[in-house]
Formats: structure tokens, sequence, C-alpha cells
């Protein structure tokens, strides 16, 4: 524990592709045309189809796994607000940064932010990790 310090962050970019979309509701099951189907998503709020939440929200664990805290960390909690769309073929970067450290239970707790290009913020949320 003593290699990480409040402040200690990692980031990622990841485009977003229609395919991408596509495999994700296949292994889900949630084929909600609001994601696939552009004539069905002009009738709604964002006017063309978006990306799920979760799929978007998936980049941050794949972060956590890989760099911050990486392999061997364990996934107890996150909290999430969806503050934004994602659109098919937007790039998201992805921010985990660690705010809190409980020693004596090896836990860290992570702020984890995405956002789009233009640095809108699309999810916040807070992860509690536990490092084995």
């Amino acid at each position: 524990m003593e290699k990480y310090k409040i402040g200690d962050f990692a980031e990622s970019s990841k485009i977003y592709t229609t395919e991408m979309v596509k495999v994700f509701s296949n292994i889900t099951g949630d084929i909600n045309p609001i994601h696939l189907d552009p004539e069905f998503s002009k009738n709604y709020i964002f006017k063309k189809p978006i990306v799920h939440g979760l799929l978007v929200a998936s980049q941050i664990s794949e972060l956590i796994a890989n760099v911050m805290p990486g392999p061997g960390s364990v996934y107890m909690a996150q909290n999430l607000i969806f503050k934004a769309p994602v659109f098919h073929n937007d790039e998201i970067i992805c921010r985990v940064e660690i705010i809190k450290i409980i020693l004596e239970k090896n836990i860290i707790e992570l702020s984890t932010i995405c956002t789009n290009s233009e640095k809108l913020i699309i999810i916040d949320g807070v992860a509690t990790i536990k490092i084995i």
C-alpha cells in the first residue's frame, strides 16, 4: 500500500463504435432501439443512437484492472452518475484518481470520471478497491 498516494491517477481513451454497441447489445441482451436504430432514435431526446452507459462505464473497470491499481485489485463498489450521452464514434477519456487510502483495510477509493472530447463530464463516480 505504500506505493499508492492520494492524487495518483491513470487515464485511457477509447472510441465507441457502432460495432461495439452491437456486440454489447448481443452480450447483455439490452437491445433497446435507442442504442441501435437511428430511425427510432430520431423521435427521442438525443435524436440519434446512444452508447449504453454501462458499456462506457466498463472503461473504468478496464483501467482499474489493468493500470490503477492494476492486477490483483478487487473491485468492491462503484457509484455512477450518468450526466450526458455518448454517441456512436465518440471518443471518451476515462480518469481514475486516488482520493482516499484506508491502510488498515488495504482499500483505496478512486474518483472515476469519463469525459468526451469537448471535456464534458459523461460519467462521474467513486470506486472502492481492495488491494490484495
